[in-house]
């Protein structure tokens, strides 16, 4: 898969005003027709940059490509455009349909104790009475209930990431409408106010990821949610299969 900010065009259509040139296109065609690539197409976008003026230049310079190969595994293969808070391009997210089921895994996290109504919480259902015939039974009853129970509550805990997604929404409509025309000054100042938003919401959520792994956060810095990600996931990464050749692992357990 090759992917980046080329600074090309592929049509004289990739941006919103005229201009480019007709020699640079066809080079930029020739070497993608060279190398065998297929391009994945954006879905619902039209750009993937803009100069971010109140009458803004847009234009598609970033690309996506891959190999038939790759289309002819994973032909359900998508590319998705995401909001854009900060930067003046467009992040894009390739999506691939592997038909692997995710595992429902329930998972602990240090940052409930800190809600106010969590001990209250686990206290009440702790509590509540079970029959059973014996300690350990009676015990496994009480964990099976007390997990149903956290991972409900939990929902509402996690609506953060619902909200970050429904900003984004409102931020793409007002992205895609800007392809259209230019923004009123009212639409302009709201995206304004919605970008702050979600680096609100993302700040929120960067604690959650510092609070679920133990790097000392005065050694990164500020750096990133991504780096965090990455790091609270680390060992779950190395521990699952990824592929299979001639029905071997290739990095069993």
């Amino acid at each position: 898969m090759l992917i980046g900010n080329f600074n090309f065009y592929r049509s004289l259509t990739d941006r919103n005003r005229p201009g480019g040139d007709i020699n640079d296109v066809f080079i930029f065609n020739e070497i993608i027709s060279l190398l065998g690539l297929q391009e994945i197409p954006l879905k619902g976008r039209k750009y993937t940059w803009s100069n971010m003026q109140q009458e803004p230049l847009l234009e598609q310079i970033d690309w996506y490509f891959t190999s038939t190969n790759w289309i002819s595994q994973y032909p359900n293969t998508l590319l998705l455009p995401l909001s854009k808070p900060t930067s003046d391009h467009i992040p894009c997210m390739v999506q691939i349909d592997t038909m692997i089921p995710k595992a429902n895994v329930f998972r602990f996290e240090n940052f409930w104790v800190d809600q106010p109504d969590f001990m209250n919480l686990v206290k009440s259902t702790w509590d509540s009475e079970i029959r059973a015939t014996n300690s350990v039974t009676k015990l496994t009853a009480k964990l099976k209930m007390l997990r149903k129970v956290l991972k409900k509550w939990s929902k509402g805990i996690s609506k953060i990431n619902n909200l970050i997604q429904q900003c984004n929404e409102v931020l793409s409509v007002l992205d895609k409408l800007e392809e259209q025309r230019t923004l009123f000054i009212r639409e302009s100042n709201f995206r304004t106010i919605l970008k702050k938003h979600i680096l609100s919401l993302l700040k929120f959520k960067q604690e959650y990821w510092r609070k679920r792994y133990t790097i000392r956060w005065t050694k990164f810095g500020d750096e990133s949610t991504k780096f965090f990600h990455a790091a609270a996931t680390e060992i779950y990464r190395q521990n699952t299969i990824t592929s299979l050749q001639h029905t071997r692992w290739q990095n069993p357990l």
